[in-house]
Formats: structure tokens, sequence, C-alpha cells
């Protein structure tokens, strides 16, 4: 008797976790995986990782398998993957023309950060502002996922129950699974001043670099709490009358549960939300990237510290807006933008096999 596992094709999902990316690249891919479990064998490729997020790709039956530092055609083609999602700042052209011939589907995730030629069969990028003609040129042969109808969420945030946004007690913050510029401690500070009857909660992906004195701040003020790695962000989430958080994927996953959100540039790679036409709509967004943890306490820190502290509560006070800001995000993204990514790769690789 097959084996039914066995029996489906195997593709890949290749993503980093190194201190420059972060969690968000393999995170995003998991959703998709999730998306394709049923149809695929499902693999994760990576060069560095946390043991963390290896453990929950391993709790999720994925398979983990780590590659050399420098990709080549040779060590990817002894899997024979049938498709292999790339979603990877660093790697290199060379190492993308190792990937293009190989006989796997490519599919690259992509937030137009740069005017590369692109060697991929399919282009995923959910942000509002990208169209196909953005891509003719880098891509001329690829099909492409775009828009917000592809944003990528995991299962849990199509199962939260919906909770009007007026009738959520938390202000979340949220600054990304490694808080690439340690805004945590003053910016919760600065909101336990500005906003001293608010429930306020910190949502980290794991310890904090500052995590004692966070602890010691929870202790001294019982409006803020802290939450780390929870089995469900998307509950976490439902609870949030207003978020300020970091401009990466997590504005995908606030907007498909209506929370109203303080977006924060942090690094460049985050630029896109600014010009963006959903900024001001569900979200606004404020430039803090010259914001620098290793200046310690200057003016110009604490100047945007205190901007985003001011603009929250302004926000946070403002019912009528964030009920507002609600209804916009809920409008723009539901569920299945994964399905949709998987879907289009099952076209994908049909037209494939006819032409060979």
């Amino acid at each position: 008797m097959v084996d039914s596992l066995r029996a489906k094709p195997k593709i890949a999902f290749y993503g980093n976790n190194s201190d420059k990316i972060g969690a968000g690249h393999i995170m995003r891919l998991y959703a998709l995986a999730q998306a394709a479990e049923d149809r695929f064998e499902i693999n994760f490729l990576y060069k560095i990782c946390s043991e963390a997020l290896l453990n929950k790709l391993e709790q999720a039956n994925f398979n983990c398998i780590q590659v050399s530092n420098t990709l080549t055609k040779n060590e990817i083609k002894a899997y024979d993957f049938k498709a292999i999602f790339v979603d990877d700042y660093e790697l290199t052209l060379s190492e993308w023309r190792q990937l293009s011939e190989l006989d796997s589907y490519l599919v690259k995730l992509d937030d137009a950060l740069d005017n590369s030629p692109i060697f991929a069969d399919l282009v995923v990028n959910p942000a509002p502002n990208c169209t196909s003609a953005d891509y003719l040129l880098r891509a001329p042969r690829a099909s492409y996922c775009l828009g917000p109808e592809f944003t990528y969420l995991r299962k849990e945030f199509a199962l939260s129950k919906f909770i009007p946004a007026l009738q959520r007690p938390n202000l979340l913050l949220t600054l990304g699974g490694t808080d690439v510029k340690s805004m945590a401690l003053p910016l919760s500070q600065a909101l336990l001043k500005v906003i001293p009857q608010c429930q306020i909660q910190l949502l980290l992906g794991k310890p904090h670099q500052d995590q004692t004195s966070l602890q010691w701040l929870s202790r001294q003020y019982r409006n803020f709490t802290i939450v780390c790695d929870p089995p469900s962000v998307a509950e976490i989430m439902m609870q949030a009358g207003l978020a300020v958080s970091a401009a990466g994927g997590t504005l995908g996953e606030l907007a498909s549960q209506g929370v109203p959100t303080l977006s924060l540039v942090t690094v460049d790679n985050q630029v896109p939300a600014m010009t963006s036409p959903l900024n001001n709509t569900w979200y606004q967004t404020i430039d803090s990237r010259d914001y620098e943890p290793s200046d310690g306490d200057t003016q110009s820190n604490r100047n945007i510290i205190n901007t985003i502290a001011l603009q929250t509560r302004s926000i946070w006070h403002n019912k009528c807006l964030r009920q507002r800001m609600s209804d916009q995000a809920c409008q723009l993204i539901d569920s299945q933008g994964c399905q949709r990514v998987i879907d289009r790769l099952v076209i994908g690789l049909k037209e494939k096999s006819e032409h060979q």
C-alpha cells in the first residue's frame, strides 16, 4: 500500500532567520506551507534558523533541512523538489541563477526593494501599490500574485472570534521578532506615562534583549504585561483596540483582525508602508529609522519616542477614528491569501509539465 504522505509531490520553502533578517521570512513561508500541506510534502530549507523556529516547524510535521552557506544547483537537485518558495533578501544573484537551472518551479516572495532581475516562475507581493507593470522588466516570463488578496496569514487568523474595536481593552505594542532598534523598553515607558490608565500589552516572539528591564517594568505597572510567543497571535491581536507595530508583515495580520494601527518604519525595507495608498487609512505611519539605540538617551531618540507616544495617545482617545480605521482594515484582507497562492502554484506546475 502506498503511503499517502510519500505520494505527495515534494516542495520546499527556503528562508533564513539570521540576526539581520529576523523571523518574519520563516513565518510567512510557514503560512504558505500550512495552505499547501494537504497537497504537498513540505520541506523547509535554511542556512540559519533559531532553535525555537525549528521546533515550531518540526511540531507542524514539516521536514527541516540545513543547506550550505552558498546554495548550489547540485545540492538542491538531489531532493527533486517540484517547487521551491524563496524568501531571503540576502540570496545572491549567483545563487538565484543556480536555482533557476533546476527543473523546480520557482516562487519568489518579493517586497519590491530593488530593481534586480527575478529568476522565478511566480512572484508574490501582497503590497497594494505593486502592479504587473512593476515586474515586466524584472520578471517578464513570470506569473504574478499581487495585492492584499495574497496576504500571508497563518490558519489561526481565520479562527479568531471577531470583537468590535471599541470593545477591545488593550493597546498592543509589537515591534517584530527581533526589535532591531531596541525600542520596546523606552516606548513602553513613554506609553505608560502618556496613557497611564490604558492596558498596554507587549508582544514578543522571543525573550528580548532588554528582558530584565521589561520584566521589572511589568512588576511596577499592573497595566503593563508581556506576552512571549503565545499559542495564538491572532487572539492577542483581537484583544487590541489599537496597535503600535513595526511596519513589516505584521501589518497584514493586524489588518485581518481589524486592528487600528500606528505603524513604525524602523528599517529601509519597511519604507513601502509609507508610500502605500493604505497609509492614513486603517493605519498611520511614523518614520522611526533615525532612532539609534547605540546613541543612548539623546535628544533625537527622545523626540522620536515622544512623537510615537503622543500620536498613540491621540489615536487611542479618538474612538470614532479607531472605529473607522478598524472598519477599513476589515474590508481589506480575508484569510484566503495563502490558499490563492497555492492554487496558482498548482496551475503553474500543470502548465510547466505540459510544456516539458
